[in-house]
């Protein structure tokens, strides 16, 4: 009887220990499963993540081909004594429109690049609606240039630098943001910044330096016809 006892007894307590075994073993297991479902989802950020990084290096790309177009369309203006600034049109990744600022020699503020664009945009596309298009201008648009994006219903502009003093997407005001309006513009900012930034510093140096010039060239003239005045006085 006593051996019976002892036996159920050890029994017992075999039982307890396999009993407690399992509850290690299917604890380890639960946190195995825990860390396996936790780096799932971690490596599923890191592509989610890494896919997002290739999206916007592939955008970014793809904003800085068409920006160096519109640098290429600014210097043209430059090379007239016109500001330099310019400007494309882009629709379905292809080039539907160009300008560039004509100010200076069309004696018209009507010839900045953007209005010329948007204004050989819609003749393209026989609509005054450009709702499909992403506009691309190396400097920040002034009141009348940002108006007029907006009532074309440019969805997208995308700048190269800022415009301090007169620009109308963010700098002095936002007009292609305002929520009264029935359209407001996403802003992509910063693209060729450096780029579109020197090429104003070069132009702006290089009139200053003209202007200079031109003043010096002036009163070397005026100095000179008073000298005349002073030897024509002596000679009578």
């Amino acid at each position: 009887m006593d051996q019976k006892k002892q036996g159920d007894k050890n029994l017992a307590v075999e039982t307890v220990i396999l009993t407690e075994e399992q509850k290690r073993a299917e604890r380890k297991k639960g946190e195995a499963t825990r860390q396996k479902r936790w780096e799932q989802r971690q490596e599923k950020k890191r592509q989610e993540e890494q896919r997002r990084l290739q999206v916007l290096e592939a955008q970014r790309e793809m904003d800085e081909g068409f920006m160096r177009e519109a640098v290429r369309q600014a210097k043209k203006a430059g090379k007239l004594g016109d500001v330099p600034i310019g400007c494309v049109i882009v629709k379905d990744g292809k080039i539907i429109s160009r300008g560039y600022n004509r100010r200076n020699a069309d004696k018209t503020v009507l010839s900045h690049a953007e209005i010329t664009a948007i204004r050989r945009a819609c003749a393209k596309l026989g609509d005054w609606r450009l709702e499909d298009c992403t506009l691309y201008v190396t400097l920040e648009p002034c009141p009348m240039c940002a108006g007029a994006i907006v009532q074309a219903r440019v969805p997208t502009v995308v700048i190269g630098s800022r415009n301090p003093k007169a620009g109308c997407a963010g700098s002095v005001m936002n007009l292609l943001q305002i929520e009264g309006f029935n359209h407001q513009v996403k802003i992509t900012e910063g693209v060729l910044e450096e780029e579109c930034s020197e090429m104003l510093s070069i132009f702006f140096r290089e009139l200053r330096e003209k202007k200079k010039q031109a003043k010096m060239l002036k009163k070397q003239e005026a100095e000179r016809l008073a000298e005349q005045q002073v030897q024509a006085e002596a000679s009578e």
